[in-house]
């Protein structure tokens, strides 16, 4: 077991500071509500509701109550198991809206065909163990484009698949009751992603505010976002930045707590910087790890509340050696509480691209970092004394040839699938390596979806899904006529 207690980016005083800031913020100048039904509820509970200007004014009492009721205290040291597997596991999902294709380099929106071959990839592949909503599909209406997704994965295949972020509450119902046809069990919300973002500084749109009120009719938990830009939608400081961030995650749990105290709370923390050279929004930089792991410690120190740093949303346009740095630099912030392993999932362009052929170099990545934190066990078979004093008192000089080597290297040793360990090859070789590794993972991805079959299903769900799917169809769209692949 790897273990100890966390370090502190910042002391208690200076967290204090910036929690009075964030309350501030909520108390006198408040948020933005553009929905008049979670407007009036706020002003029912004791907020201070301009209809007119659609703010709301928090008071104290109201936040400190609710954060009170929803503390969990979660656990204030870093824990993680002894021991690893050599075996790659992966889950899809991001909600992509472009296919980068390799390598051609290649960034598209996002076909049917395009949504249908990558959960085939995701069902012929043994390290997926889910297949997920990866790509957004531009061609199909949005409204209705979350069920069709979820029922486009069930066709393609028998693997567990999730679901996605959702921007249209009338969705909500009947993706649970696909959830429902799926898993068995009523009032599954499985399809439906719980987190609802703010947009910094301080305003929840109306479609949000929708969104956030239908999930919490189904149970969902209270997770709002917060995706605060120092030097573009909050102040070019860290500290302005987190008291924006901190404060939009302040109001949501306060308006959860409104709405329905009996359910848990988490959070998500996204924080990007603007480069002014370029003017992009920058959320694998270090000044953005540094705002979420300050709003993780928080959240988790002045509140007992978790929340989650999406550190594999990353600015890394392709795969390769920059990828490779942003997504691995996260890393450095994993002692004070953000996630131990690389994340990206597939991940480029802050999001708006999938490739393929990242998401296999990403999970080469965790693998190693994985065994790292899988340490290893110290025994009388790992020391091996007797081995070593075997070896040391003969003319022998390596232990290639026991049987103790072919025993232990595979749960001893990280084998990487696709990084060259080979060695130097001639300059010609070398060269163009990175380019022949990523050909490679190409080439691995598209015979696998070449050799795809559909699994057996069940046919009585599938039917049942695609009635729920028609039916909202015809119900927002008047018609029945988006194909089915």
């Amino acid at each position: 077991m790897i273990d100890g207690s966390y370090w502190n980016l910042h002391d208690d005083q200076t967290l204090a500071r910036l929690d009075r800031a964030a309350v501030r913020l909520l108390t006198d100048t408040g948020c933005r509500l553009e929905h008049a039904g979670l407007l009036g509820l706020l002003a029912r509970a004791g907020c201070e509701v301009d209809h007119g200007e659609r703010r709301c004014r928090f008071p104290e009492a109201l936040i400190r109550e609710a954060l009170a009721h929803l503390s969990q205290s979660p656990a204030s040291e870093v824990q993680i198991p002894t021991g690893w597997s050599p075996h790659l596991r992966l889950h899809q999902g991001g909600n992509f809206p472009h296919l980068l294709e390799w390598p051609s380099g290649r960034r598209r929106l996002a076909t049917p065909q395009d949504v249908v071959e990558v959960a085939q990839l995701g069902h012929v592949l043994d390290e997926f163990l889910t297949v997920g909503k990866t790509l957004t599909c531009a061609a199909i209406d949005q409204r209705i484009e979350p069920l069709w997704s979820a029922l486009t994965l069930a066709r393609v295949t028998d693997k567990p698949i999730g679901g996605g972020e959702i921007f249209y509450p009338e969705t909500i119902e009947p993706l649970v009751r696909m959830g429902e046809v799926l898993s068995g069990t009523p009032g599954d919300t499985f399809l439906v992603s719980s987190c609802d973002f703010f947009i910094s500084p301080l305003l929840l749109d109306g479609k949000q505010a929708a969104c956030f009120l239908e999930k919490r009719r189904f149970g969902l938990p209270n997770v709002p976002g917060t995706m605060a830009i120092s030097g573009m939608s909050a102040p070019v400081t860290l500290a302005g930045t987190v008291a924006v961030a901190l404060a939009e995650l302040l109001a949501g749990w306060t308006i959860g707590y409104v709405v329905d105290p009996s359910l848990p709370a988490g959070g998500i923390t996204a924080t990007g910087s603007l480069d002014l050279r370029t003017l992009a929004a920058c959320f694998g930089s270090p000044e953005a790890l540094l705002q979420d792991a300050t709003i993780v410690q928080a959240a988790r120190r002045l509140y007992g509340i978790s929340v989650w740093a999406a550190t594999g949303y990353v600015d890394c346009k392709h795969p390769g050696l920059e990828a490779v740095f942003q997504k691995m630099l996260p890393l450095v912030a994993a002692p004070f509480g953000l996630s131990h392993l690389p994340g990206g999932g597939g991940l480029l362009s802050a999001g708006m691209d999938y490739s393929p052929v990242q998401h296999l170099l990403d999970a080469e990545m965790t693998k190693a970092v994985e065994r790292f934190w899988g340490g290893y066990e110290v025994n009388e078979e790992t020391l091996a004394i007797d081995l070593i004093e075997q070896v040391a008192g003969t003319e022998k000089t390596d232990f290639l040839g026991s049987d103790h080597t072919l025993t232990h290297y595979r749960a001893e040793q990280w084998y990487p699938r696709w990084l060259d360990r080979s060695l130097w090859q001639g300059s010609e070789h070398e060269v163009r390596a990175e380019q022949k590794m990523l050909e490679r993972v190409d080439q691995y991805c598209r015979e696998a979806v070449a050799r795809y079959e559909p699994p057996e299903l069940d046919r009585e769900k599938l039917v049942e899904l695609e009635r729920i799917f028609r039916a909202y169809e015809r119900q927002v769209l008047g018609r029945n006529d988006t194909p089915l692949l």
